[in-house]
């Protein structure tokens, strides 16, 4: 009886730590990302002092807020100052999302293109900032909201290669965004809101991934199939 003995490869070695490492790199990446924060931050400070409403754009105003074509610049600078407070757990959120994309499905997401999610994140923040001066942060955020949320549900498709995870990502990155518009608005309930919703954000990533046999590089228990026969590295053996 012939039968065909397929020699182990470094890929089927290093497998099933895979994901189990690719869960810490994204959440250093996410910690990392949030860096730039800062830096925005720094900008909507430096933009408040050039307009004369640096004390009026704190947490606690000392002097009347300045108001430019009815918008009252010094609410859409604290406004957006205090959207930047969550920008590691809104990162955190939307990795974690594309994360369990990349779990469910099995197909493996470099770090790069986590990256290029997080800079989109960043230039989220830089847009709500420069609309903010000129259209207020209610409509700021639901115009930068909606082109990032667009832009973040086309790169799904475009990394799953699927219209069904994208319409996902789209209902996903919706309620996130929405979320955090709502966190910054009840200021007397945010840190509520946002434990009660951080617990049912994990909740939900417990459920999903209840069936994942995280030994066998993320593929569902009882699912995992054979590894592939590769032409020319077999050898027989009578």
């Amino acid at each position: 009886m012939n039968t065909l003995v397929q020699p182990q490869t470094s890929f089927s070695i290093f497998q099933p730590r895979a994901f189990g490492t690719k869960f810490f790199i994204v959440l250093f990446l996410a910690l990392v990302m949030s860096i730039s924060g800062f830096f925005v931050e720094g900008l909507t400070s430096e933009r408040a002092n050039q307009h004369g409403v640096l004390a009026a754009s704190s947490d606690f105003p000392s002097e009347q807020p300045r108001t430019v074509l009815g918008i009252h610049l010094a609410d859409s600078y604290r406004s957006t100052r205090r959207s930047l407070h969550y920008i590691t757990l809104f990162l955190g959120l939307v990795f974690l999302t594309y994360f369990l994309f990349e779990v469910l499905t099995g197909k493996s997401v470099h770090p790069a293109q986590y990256a290029l999610v997080g800079i989109a994140q960043t230039i989220f923040y830089l847009l709500l900032l420069s609309l903010a001066e000129h259209l207020g942060f209610d409509l700021s955020f639901l115009f930068a909201g909606a082109c990032t949320i667009g832009l973040l549900s086309v790169n799904t498709e475009w990394v799953f290669r699927s219209r069904s995870f994208a319409l996902r990502a789209l209902g996903v990155f919706t309620l996130l965004y929405t979320f955090i518009y709502v966190l910054l608005r009840v200021e007397a309930y945010a840190l509520l809101v946002g434990a009660f919703a951080s617990f049912a954000a994990v909740t939900a990533a417990m459920y999903l991934t209840r069936n994942v046999d995280w030994y066998s590089g993320g593929v569902p228990a009882g699912s995992v199939a054979p590894p592939p026969v590769v032409a020319g590295a077999t050898e027989r053996v009578i």
